[in-house]
């Protein structure tokens, strides 16, 4: 059996009432993963059908089959949840923030890392490009600050950002 391709949907913050609820934190707030699966997956490759989601001021609510108490709830806090890649439909001309890891990050086309990681702060995506020397940069993901991505390189030119650099330097 083939192995399967997760990518990384959100995160389950904390508990919600006495019955095992938990409020989970997507990474893109207008995705609609859920239309596509009623399974979920943490990182060390737990499964979980969904019994029941809501949406709750940019969070959802999610029910979890077998998670039944608070207690069983609060083993599973603040892990990361995945969904298989095959069942996020996507557009042609689209391509999902989790196959920007691993592109050259540039800037004054000189290259500064490579995207390592990304987070969600609500106002909006923050790319995580490690550098040389295993340092991290927190650069936004906004027209202010990004000069152009080319996907087919896996190249992302950053502009603007010589005030975020010298944080970094300090």
């Amino acid at each position: 059996m083939a192995e399967l391709e997760l990518i990384p949907i959100g995160k389950l913050t904390k508990t919600h009432a006495l019955k095992g609820a938990l409020k989970m934190r997507p990474f893109n707030v207008n995705t609609e993963f859920f239309k596509y699966t009623d399974v979920i997956y943490l990182k060390n490759g737990k499964k979980y059908k969904i019994v029941k989601i809501q949406p709750q001021n940019g969070v959802f609510i999610i029910t979890l089959d077998g998670i039944n108490s608070i207690e069983e709830a609060e083993t599973i806090k603040g892990n990361e949840i995945f969904v298989e890649k095959s069942l996020i439909q996507i557009d042609e001309d689209e391509i999902l923030l989790s196959d920007m890891i691993g592109f050259k990050a540039f800037f004054n086309n000189q290259i500064i890392g490579e995207v390592f990681d990304f987070a969600d702060y609500n106002a909006g995506f923050i790319y995580i490009v490690k550098n040389s020397k295993n340092e991290n940069y927190y650069l936004p993901d906004n027209d202010d600050f990004i000069e152009k991505i080319d996907y087919d390189k896996g190249e992302i030119f950053f502009k603007n950002i010589e005030e975020l650099l010298e944080w970094y330097i300090l």
